[in-house]
């Protein structure tokens, strides 16, 4: 038997946010003081309670001016990591205000484009991915950080997304539209059967899994390890998020959408300045090229 909705949630209202970003904004994630956003150069921002955004980090956690490609926080956002170009890693703490720099690990002077984080702040597991199909596991214990053995889960193809759900596991997709997650003893293979189009996005909570890619393709797994597909639109998918009820994608074109229970909804969001990276919350962010930050929030 099936229901229908007799009500409609209240759309998602975006506007264009005034921020010091010079450049491209790649990845945008939750902290405990609010959205956090890095881009062109190593800058990394912040938004405040206030509405407003500064600089956190000028230039990367070397001052090297390294473009960071990816961002997230620990549980609780009370620490947040960052990646990119020329072997960049670090992270920066909320409760000292200090920037730490784990560059070139494991001597891997490369380009990091995707990262997952999980677990509070002293005991959060890491996942780092380069464009050669390589992921970087580390783990952290108090303020050491340890870096285990590289893996290569999709035999050299390259791995475009991570993410990681509250119980630990690790995903990851690569352009041969697989979807793996972490075992004991590596990476398993957990789809996707017939899928035609690299995939771009990974995002994961406890209970779902959802990835997406080329042409505007959406998967959702759920508990039972079933697979459901989506049409979001034409263009390709290249972020998603999400939170609760609540799944938000950008990409190619200006693709902005998101779903809030079962219902794809378009935004008032009509510009063809691609979306790299989307967070939901209160407001949802997305950012993108030319240093674009929008924030979502219901009317």
């Amino acid at each position: 038997m099936w229901n229908f909705e007799t009500s409609a949630d209240a759309p998602l209202t975006w506007t264009v946010s005034e921020t010091p970003i010079d450049g491209t904004a790649y990845d945008v994630t939750e902290t405990a003081n609010g959205a956090c956003a890095v881009g062109d150069g190593g800058t990394i921002v912040g938004r405040t309670c206030d509405g407003s955004w500064g600089v956190v980090v000028p230039d990367g956690p070397a001052a090297r001016d390294e473009s960071l490609h990816a961002v997230a926080a620990t549980d609780g956002g009370r620490r947040v990591w960052f990646c990119g170009s020329g072997g960049a890693v670090g992270h920066y703490d909320l409760t000292s205000g200090k920037r730490v720099d784990h560059s070139r690990p494991d001597g891997m002077d490369v380009t990091f484009h995707a990262l997952a984080v999980s677990g509070a702040y002293g005991a959060e597991k890491l996942l780092l991915a380069d464009g050669n199909g390589v992921v970087l596991p580390g783990i952290v214990d108090g303020e050491k950080l340890e870096w285990n053995a590289r893996t290569n889960p999709a035999d050299g193809t390259a791995v475009s997304a991570l993410a990681a759900d509250g119980d630990g596991r690790g995903y990851g997709v690569d352009d041969n539209a697989n979807v793996w997650m972490t075992t004991e003893s590596g990476w398993e293979r957990i789809g996707l059967a017939d899928a035609e189009h690299s995939l771009y996005a990974a995002a994961a909570t406890e209970e779902t899994l959802v990835v997406g890619g080329g042409n505007g393709r959406l998967y959702e797994r759920d508990g039972t390890g079933a697979w459901t597909p989506h049409s979001v639109d034409d263009a390709a998918i290249e972020c998603l998020d999400l939170n609760g009820r609540l799944q938000l994608v950008g990409g190619e074109s200006g693709l902005l959408r998101y779903r809030e229970r079962d219902t794809w909804h378009e935004t008032d969001w009509d510009e063809p300045t691609t979306i790299h990276g989307v967070h939901v919350g209160s407001p949802s962010v997305a950012v993108g090229e030319n240093g674009l930050v929008l924030e979502g929030t219901a009317e």
